[in-house]
């Protein structure tokens, strides 16, 4: 599960700032290459009264700009780039596209996450590469900021699991996360059930333990902490969490959910993305 290339979808905005910031982190951690890639979208399709290709062009000239603004930032911290722009097309299909021609890629973008009455929307494009995915994918939502410094490394990582083989498939990649940056490892349950108490010592953890281990022995000097919180507001719980553990990483394996599905009822990855104060990664299954 080791990724030899983050790909880092930008639009340049805040958002994306942030993403950028975490692209570079996991580049140092896994001394892997980043490919930026942007989905150029101003294409003239109509016939307008005044002629409207300088426009585009300024726009394109700008958009080149950030680029090589973006990569030099990685470039200056040691990280080797490529870039990558694409003229036109659906930016969820181009991206889902893009890591297509990498071997085993990490996708890293962010997102303006906009909290509705009954449902959080992460915008389209996060959603569709979220759905589809079939990489690991780090999110970056709207409370995560930027964060500047010589430590690449993830000091606090949490772990989220509810006990199904979906949430079960992200045990590996947190255990080598906690490998290969040193991190403390914090596992946690949301139980709806009252009397469930789920000590690291009960058996109910067994899974977690048993998936963890399969990515070889702990090395890190410390074991995992393993925490149980009570109540139906799953993702509010986990965002607590991460709050106050305070976690630099949160882990999620997910359900992939068809595009019908996924606009029927908030999905709990979607809210916990929308409310971290941490990057994301899920894992679809």
């Amino acid at each position: 599960m080791t990724p030899d290339q983050i790909v880092l979808a930008t639009d340049f905005s805040p958002a994306s700032s942030a993403a950028l910031s975490i692209a570079g982190r996991f580049a140092h951690i896994f001394k892997a290459k980043v490919l930026v890639v942007h989905v150029f979208q101003y294409v003239a399709r109509h016939q307008y009264q005044v002629p409207v290709g300088w426009m585009i062009e300024c726009i394109r000239r700008d958009v080149q700009h950030r680029m090589n603004e973006t990569r030099k930032v990685l470039a200056d911290s040691g990280v080797e780039t490529e870039g990558r722009m694409i003229e036109d097309g659906f930016p969820s299909l181009e991206i889902l596209n893009a890591l297509q021609t990498c071997k085993n890629p990490l996708l890293a973008m962010g997102t303006h996450a906009i909290g509705g009455m009954d449902r959080f929307v992460l915008g389209s494009t996060a959603e569709e590469v979220l759905r589809q995915a079939s990489c690991p994918v780090i999110t970056v939502g709207p409370h995560v900021t930027s964060e500047e410094g010589s430590d690449p490394n993830f000091h606090k990582v949490l772990y989220a699991t509810d006990f199904s083989d979906a949430s079960l498939a992200a045990a590996p990649f947190a255990a080598m996360l906690r490998k290969s940056s040193s991190a403390s490892l914090r596992v946690l349950h949301v139980s709806a059930d009252p009397d469930f108490v789920g000590t690291s010592e009960d058996q109910s953890f067994d899974p977690v333990r048993k998936a963890l281990d399969s990515n070889g022995p702990e090395s890190t000097g410390h074991a995992a902490e393993y925490v149980t919180l009570h109540g139906k507001d799953v993702s509010q719980a986990i965002t607590n969490e991460a709050e106050r553990y305070p976690a630099d990483l949160l882990v999620l394996g997910v359900h992939r959910a068809s595009a019908y599905a996924s606009h029927l009822a908030p999905k709990i990855a979607f809210q916990v993305i929308a409310a971290a104060p941490c990057a994301v990664v899920t894992i679809s299954s």
